[in-house]
């Protein structure tokens, strides 16, 4: 038993349940947002000759882009996405006297660009789905190919701007347009704002030379100030593009180069270990009993260290023998000299 079984009829609960009407319920089906489930199972798709389909005359894309690349894929794959199309009855009926259709027995109401397409990879037919629910009223024909034009990525800025414009003209407000497409409403606010723009920014941004999400910050101010804000926006944006160009490179591989010393380098290069000058051997008049013999050279070849006995520091006689011994003849007789003058001066 449901929640609403359980708890009864309800005056609140019969006033919120009320049935959608049918132009809601038709373009919550073409939102993808229908009330009834899924069928599950083999579906068919409906082919109609390319003879057979009109433009819709009130197609918010001005200029179908891209149709040869677009043509390309067509011929090679075909059309995966059936078109959206109306009787040209329903179509008639919603716009009364419309005499662009020529001879056509559809009109597209979602697809002009896939049409165009196949026409210019000579396709005979293409796969269409037809619903006239959605030509009940021009309002409703128009909520239809509004939304599927902004709903489709590549529309132009500036027609992008006017479907929204005409949408909010027939749901009545910009929130009620957000709504409809599952966005916020500065989005809406802020497409729109490229219709504000003077003629010669909106120029500009037609020629690619004005980034739109400059114009649409632009476009949200008043006229006098648009093109000196935009001006301003540009050089903002050029020094930006220049100083992550000269900034070095921040990666696992980036190499590092340290700058020139201005003053004082703080990791200066050790300076090189001075080569020691040679010891002279010591004269007659300078020698001294602790003074080292001058080392005689050696070959270049290696010769394992000489082990060398501790002097015996305890025994003063050891170490004057010891020194004694270590003297050649004339420190000798200078050592002799200076005892012999100490012992006379006693």
């Amino acid at each position: 038993m449901s929640k609403a079984d359980m708890l009864g009829d309800s005056p609140t609960f019969d006033a919120v349940a009320q049935p959608m009407s049918s132009r809601a319920a038709s373009f919550a089906r073409f939102s993808g947002q229908g009330t009834e489930p899924a069928v599950v199972g083999r579906q068919e798709t409906l082919r109609v000759p390319v003879e057979g389909l009109a433009h819709n005359p009130y197609n918010p894309r001005v200029e179908l882009r891209s149709v040869e690349d677009l043509a390309d894929s067509v011929a090679s794959r075909g059309i995966i996405q059936p078109l959206t199309i109306v009787t040209r009855m329903a179509f008639l009926e919603a716009h009364p006297g419309q005499s662009d259709l020529g001879r056509a027995a559809f009109v597209v109401v979602d697809g002009n660009r896939r049409l165009a397409a196949a026409r210019l990879a000579g396709l005979d037919d293409v796969p269409v789905h037809v619903d006239d629910s959605l030509a009940e009223s021009a309002d409703t024909l128009l909520e239809t190919a509004l939304t599927a034009a902004v709903q489709h990525e590549g529309l132009d800025p500036l027609d992008e701007a006017k479907a929204l414009e005409r949408l909010v003209a027939v749901h009545g407000s910009q929130r009620a347009v957000a709504r409809a497409l599952g966005k916020s409403s500065p989005w809406v606010t802020q497409r729109i704002a490229l219709l504000k723009l003077t003629p010669e920014l909106q120029a500009a941004v037609e020629d690619r030379s004005l980034p739109v999400a400059i114009a649409r910050n632009v476009g949200q101010l008043p006229a006098q100030q648009q093109q000196e804000a935009a001006e301003e926006a540009l050089e903002k944006r050029a020094r930006t593009k220049e100083r992550k160009q000269t900034q070095p490179a921040k990666g696992a591989n980036a190499v590092s180069t340290p700058p020139a010393p201005t003053h004082l380098d703080p990791h200066p290069a050790p300076a090189p270990t001075p080569t020691p000058a040679p010891v002279a051997s010591p004269t007659p008049d300078t020698a001294s009993p602790f003074t080292e013999p001058a080392p005689v050279p050696q070959s270049a070849a290696p010769q394992a260290p000489v082990p060398q006995a501790q002097a015996p520091w305890d025994d003063g006689h050891k170490v004057a023998d010891l020194i004694f011994e270590r003297m050649d003849t004339a420190q000798r007789e200078v050592l002799l000299e200076r005892l012999l003058a100490a012992h006379g001066n006693d």
